[in-house]
């Protein structure tokens, strides 16, 4: 399977983590032993062990560096905060801003690609437009770093 499908059902569990404060680990778990023809949740019906590697990956770095992250992003809301923010949006820029950062092996093209094509999927154009605008004044000020 495809990245860009594990990509999406690692957004839907650091969405899953926001959203009822479990742990990657119980996140993971779930997607793991549910993830079949029959669960609709999914984007895969099989998880490559590449795919799941990914996915392991990403989720628990996501955990790990949570407070890190929301640091980043807090300073290029204008007026707003990580708490307004939704909970779609505040997961892709978690996982966008984690691949660009602590994943050399993605480039920063495809994680903001990817983070749009999340946002306009599971929250509507605006929200592309938002993540976007967002993840591109993080890339402009790290490069002015």
């Amino acid at each position: 399977m495809s990245r860009t499908l594990a990509r999406e059902d690692a957004f839907k569990l650091v969405f899953e983590m926001e959203l009822t404060q479990i742990t990657a680990d119980e996140a993971i778990n779930y997607l793991f032993d549910t993830v079949d023809k029959t669960n609709e949740m999914w984007s895969q019906e099989f998880i490559s062990a590449a795919n799941r590697k990914y996915i392991e990956s990403i989720v628990k770095g996501i955990e790990e560096k949570k407070a890190q992250l929301n640091k980043m992003i807090e300073p290029t809301l204008k007026d707003w905060t990580i708490e307004r923010l939704s909970k779609v949006n505040l997961a892709i820029l978690q996982l966008a801003l984690y691949e660009i950062t602590f994943m050399d092996d993605i480039p920063v093209k495809v994680s903001i690609n990817e983070a749009v094509q999340l946002a306009k999927k599971y929250a509507g154009n605006e929200s592309g437009s938002f993540i976007n605008g967002v993840l591109g004044t993080l890339i402009k000020n790290s490069e002015r770093d």
